[in-house]
This record gives C-alpha cells, sequence and structure tokens, in this order.
C-alpha cells in the first residue's frame, strides 16, 4: 500500500487499508475511515467490494 507516494506496508484486508490511512495521519481512527471516499482511497486492479469484511 502507498500512502502519498512513500510504500507503508502491504494490507490484506480493510482493516489494514484504514490503520495504514490512520497511521499515516491521512485520516482519524480507523473504524471512522470511509475506504468507499474516492478522495481517501484509489483502489487499483479491484475495488472495496473485493476485499472481505473482518470477521466479528
Amino acid at each position: 500500500m502507498t500512502v502519498r507516494g512513500q510504500i507503508v506496508g502491504l494490507a490484506h484486508g480493510r482493516g489494514d487499508v484504514a490503520e495504514f490511512l490512520r497511521r499515516a495521519g491521512v485520516a482519524g481512527p480507523a473504524e471512522d475511515i470511509r475506504l468507499d471516499d474516492p478522495r481517501l482511497v484509489e483502489w487499483r486492479g479491484g475495488s472495496l467490494d473485493d476485499w472481505p469484511m473482518p470477521s466479528a
């Protein structure tokens, strides 16, 4: 995953994407991040729907 041109890690699910954005200071708490916001996330080779929801 890349944030502002920097490789920040390998995301294995939605939670990883949100956490990387939070750590980079791009967004607030991970549970509040809208991964379907195109101003925040540019999905390549798929979409948010391709990532399963985390198990409870």
